[in-house]
């Protein structure tokens, strides 16, 4: 049989098959769970390693996924949920590669003696809007080479982007969501405003009515006083007048005595006139508390 690996073209082609079924793959993918089926289906035929981890640093979120023996986990976590040596790549940039693996790596993932020369490569990539950390364990059964690199990088590149997208969509599902609850806010408040507004115009329709009511009473008082009052005044007006035409004996026996009588008729008016303007002030005011 034909060594494979002294076949580059055909390595080639089996490595683009490979790379085209993981890329479409992802490009289908839809949420976070479903990148992970794709990788933990794919990653295999496309690059030899114990744990391939990776994490997407944003500046509030960091997406971190794990792949070892066949096993995927993936989480959004908080920064302190980073290896050292992962904030010393991203602070630094510089590659990583060591014989020297640090114990939480391996937790709950292998046995340290099951590994066979351990190596632990590293790199951090830096895009648009995010840093990516990529740290890939492998040893001499499940090797990894410089040559490996370029392919590593395209997965990479493929699963950063979709991630992106999906994370892109959740904030703004996030921010429609922040939106429409603003709407609904603002909308009630706007039909408080309005209920307000109409209680308010209600309220100065009744005063308007009751302050017109009010006035149509007093003109009501005003005339009707200024009627009682008006006519014994004339009277006494006229008896004055003619006084000046009479005698004094005259005025004494026949104007006099009605003139007293026309007084006495002015007085009651009056005070039947202050009696009803007291009245319709009490009344007024009462109407008022």
């Amino acid at each position: 049989m034909q060594d494979i690996s002294s076949n580059t073209s055909q390595l080639y082609r089996i490595t683009y098959e490979a790379y085209s079924k993981f890329a479409n793959g992802i490009n289908r993918c839809s949420n976070l769970e479903e990148i992970a089926n794709v990788c933990k289906t794919n990653l295999k035929y496309l690059i030899n390693f114990r744990i391939l981890r990776m994490c997407i640093i944003r500046e509030k979120d960091n997406f971190i996924v794990e792949q070892f023996s066949g096993n995927i986990w993936y989480d959004f976590e908080s920064e302190t949920e980073i290896f050292q040596y992962e904030r010393d790549l991203k602070e630094t940039g510089i590659p990583l590669l060591t014989g020297s693996i640090p114990d939480k790596l391996l937790e709950n993932k292998i046995e340290r003696s099951d590994l066979f020369d351990p190596v632990l490569w590293g790199w951090s990539f830096d895009k648009t809007d995010s840093k990516v950390i990529v740290s890939l364990l492998a040893d001499q059964q499940m090797t990894f080479s410089v040559g490996d690199i370029d392919i590593l990088k395209l997965v990479v590149d493929c699963i950063q982007s979709k991630f992106n997208e999906i994370y892109l969509k959740k904030q703004l599902a996030i921010q429609n969501k922040n939106l429409t609850e603003a709407y609904e806010t603002i909308k009630l408040k706007n039909e408080q405003i309005e209920t307000i507004v109409k209680n308010q115009q209600q309220t100065i329709t009744k005063r308007t009515e009751s302050i017109a009511e009010k006035n149509k009473k007093l003109l009501h008082i005003s005339a009707l006083n200024a009627h009682n009052v008006r006519e014994p005044l004339s009277r006494i007006q006229g008896i004055v007048q003619l006084a000046e035409l009479v005698d004094t004996e005259t005025f004494k026996s026949e104007m006099m005595p009605k003139l007293e009588s026309t007084v006495n008729e002015l007085d009651e008016v009056l005070h039947e006139v202050v009696e009803m303007a007291s009245k319709e002030i009490v009344a007024l005011k009462a109407e008022e508390l």
